[in-house]
């Protein structure tokens, strides 16, 4: 008794021990802090996050505190340049915390984009999409990766493609009731458009985010309108552009005045306004931002503005734009080899990708093919072990019906069958008789090729006490029987595929409902399409003669089709007569 309570108290303790050990750990508190104010505050966040001691925190904190870092920074618009440390945040998440694991793989997106491995940041997004949580309500950051998929793809000119990305992205923007990113969105998707030259739906789009900018700062509205006045410009109606474009310079945010720069030098030099096409165009060329900046050369060096630039001022400006195209063809060169390079790291990983897939394939298959195994034994003990039984009672079943059958063949009821009122009683009577001579449920073995063996033995011995045949009132009364007897009479031929084939089969089954079961398991389910045919037109009393006429063949070749009948049925030929009337027996 000691003993046994000694170990329960030590498998307590361990099941105690276990549960500690497998509970999440909670973080750092000023970890946590951060976390939560790290959105709305991110410069706030990198500064308390310098102030903790990294060393000094435990190594699920470090992981925490690097994740923290890594976010911080891609909110406060810092270009990340590295891969390393969001390549271990992803292998670690991935096995302890699946909300920060696809946050991970969202942030691993961001650091490639930043990179310019744009097809390696796309399937991070991908991922972070596949792995996204359905249980959590964090929909903004659904919303933020499907955005900056949309924002990648319109990149890389796959503009059909990113659509779908920015609308659902709006839509969430929308069930939140968040304006700012809607309209942020809407601007991406009116940019989208407008890049891919679908005018119309890009100016819809900005007229949207207008409107939706109200309650906004006015750097939202300017944005919108310095779009549409580029718009407008590529439609021809420069007035609607200078509109816009004028009162949109100054509004805009700073990482925005460059478009506006360059949009208002063009406008404006179409418009024939030399002096202001200058100043902006002279303003965007000296610019610390080098966006656009083949713009204003392009500006600058039209033959409108060269008179109000000094010579040697030209040379110099002609040597730049030289220099800057040179400069844009090789980083275009860089980033194709770039790409190349990316592709290639692509193609590895998706290798080792398959070929883990394909390890996890073959286990499964291993425990699939062992428990099907275990199922077929266990079938198979259940079948043997009555097996005997069923084929006793099928046995049974099938001599009794052929007894019965033998009586009602008697040549009294043969001889008083000819009246028309008695035709259709008798035929029903033998065709529920015969229906009941073959069973569907006698398994497939020795026993049931004995039995079969027997039936036929027994059908034929019917067959030969039976010597009236007569055509269901059924078959001999209906549409398609008269139809059939018409084309005889017309020297008609029936195609392979006619749809009078199939109104015959419907007939035949209605008068015999299981003829053509029972005509398959006296075949074992052999016949041809070409069998079923020349076995109904058997069964509708058509003779060989006027069958070669309706399927326009030689009567040496429709006897050829009975004894292939013949064949199937009994593994011999016996004679047409005799299949004759054993098919109209079924």
């Amino acid at each position: 008794m000691r003993s046994d309570g000694m170990l329960y108290r030590l498998l307590f303790l361990t099941f105690i021990f276990t549960m500690i050990g497998c509970s999440p750990r909670q973080h750092d508190k000023r970890l946590v802090s951060i976390d939560r104010t790290l959105s709305y505050s991110p410069v706030d966040a990198l500064q308390r996050l310098d102030s903790i001691d990294y060393a000094t925190l435990p190594e699920t904190d470090r992981y925490y505190y690097d994740f923290l870092t890594l976010k911080a920074k891609d909110k406060c618009y810092i270009e990340h340049t590295s891969d390393s440390t969001i390549l271990k945040l992803i292998d670690y998440y991935s096995e302890v915390d699946n909300k920060l694991y696809f946050e991970a793989l969202y942030y691993g997106g961001r650091v490639y984009s930043d990179m310019g491995d744009k097809p390696t940041a796309l399937q991070y997004f991908h991922q972070a999409l596949d792995n996204y949580p359905e249980d959590t309500p964090d929909l903004d950051m659904k919303a933020n990766i499907l955005s900056q998929t949309g924002r990648l793809l319109t990149s890389i000119n796959l503009f059909n493609e990113a659509v779908p990305y920015i609308e659902e992205a709006i839509a969430i923007d929308k069930q939140l009731g968040d304006t700012l990113n809607m309209v942020y969105d809407i601007q991406l998707l009116g940019g989208t458009y407008l890049r891919a030259r679908e005018l119309d739906k890009a100016e819809l789009q900005f007229n949207k985010a207008i409107d939706l900018s109200n309650s906004l700062p006015p750097s939202f509205k300017a944005k919108s309108r310095m779009s549409l006045a580029e718009i407008k410009y590529q439609q021809g109606e420069l007035d609607s552009a200078l509109v816009l474009i004028r009162g949109s310079i100054d509004s805009v945010r700073q990482m925005s005045r460059n478009n506006a720069l360059a949009y208002a030098s063009k406008i404006y030099l179409m418009k024939g306004a030399i002096d202001t096409a200058y100043i902006y165009s002279y303003e965007l060329l000296h610019s610390p931002d080098p966006t656009n900046k083949g713009t204003a050369y392009h500006t600058l060096l039209s033959p409108s503005l060269r008179n109000l630039i000094p010579l040697d001022t030209i040379d110099q400006y002609i040597s730049e734009y030289r220099g800057f195209l040179e400069n844009y063809y090789d980083s275009n060169k860089m980033q194709l080899a770039i790409n190349e390079q990316n592709f290639y790291n692509y193609q590895l990983h998706e290798r080792e990708r398959i070929k883990a897939e394909k390890s996890n394939a073959r286990l499964i298959k291993w425990i699939l093919g062992i428990s099907l195994l275990s199922l077929l034994l266990a079938v198979a003990v259940l079948y043997y072990k009555n097996k005997v039984r069923k084929t006793l009672i099928n046995l049974h079943i099938a001599l009794k019906n052929i007894d019965t059958l033998n009586q009602n063949m008697s040549p009294s009821k043969q001889r008083s069958n000819f009246a028309e009122k008695a035709i259709g009683n008798e035929v029903n009577q033998h065709e529920s008789i015969a229906d009941d001579l073959i069973n569907r449920n006698i398994l497939i073995s020795k026993e049931e090729r004995d039995l079969r063996e027997e039936l036929r033995t027994k059908l034929l011995s019917i067959y030969s006490n039976y010597e009236n045949e007569y055509l269901s009132p059924i078959i001999l009364r209906s549409e398609v029987y008269q139809k059939l007897q018409e084309l005889i009479k017309q020297s008609k031929v029936l195609s392979f595929d006619d749809p009078l084939f199939d109104e015959l089969e419907k007939i035949v089954i209605e008068a015999s409902p299981k003829f053509k079961e029972n005509l398959h398991l006296l075949t074992q389910s052999r016949l041809t399409t070409t069998d079923i045919h020349t076995a109904i037109l058997i069964k509708c009393h058509i003779q060989p003669s006027q069958m070669a006429t309706l399927l326009g063949r030689t009567k040496s070749t429709i006897v050829s089709r009975r004894e292939s009948l013949s064949l199937k049925i009994f593994g011999e030929k016996m004679g047409t007569k005799v299949i004759d009337g054993i098919i109209r027996l079924l």
